[in-house]
């Protein structure tokens, strides 16, 4: 099991986050209480770059459309990009993609702002 790492690669509105390693049941809280902190700090708009992301459970999916709906309610957003196969093809198959943007670059994502 890898382990996952969150790095901040842009403060400020919209805030990018890196994502790297896996997001399961194990590691779904600590990305949680990460969009907590920054929400809490008066983010409401996230890109999160999935780059370096190479698995994501149903576990961190939930976390996704928690965060993706609180956003909202804010007039925010949470937009996802740079996805691998994998990734994407779960985030498919969940149905989460009908629900949030996705680019192909962190570039596109930040044209959406």
């Amino acid at each position: 099991m890898e382990k996952l790492t969150i790095v901040e690669k842009k403060s400020g509105n919209p805030s990018i986050l890196q994502i790297t390693g896996e997001i399961d049941a194990k590691t779904a809280p600590d990305l949680k209480l990460q969009l907590e902190l920054l929400i809490g700090n008066g983010i409401t708009n996230v890109i999160l770059d999935f780059t370096s992301l190479t698995y994501i459970s149903s576990a961190g999916i939930g976390v996704l459309s928690a965060t993706l709906k609180y956003l909202k309610e804010k007039s925010g957003d949470l937009v996802l990009c740079n996805l691998s196969k994998e990734v994407k093809d779960t985030l498919d198959l969940m149905y989460f993609t009908k629900k949030v943007k996705v680019f192909p670059s962190v570039d596109g994502a930040l044209a959406n702002f």
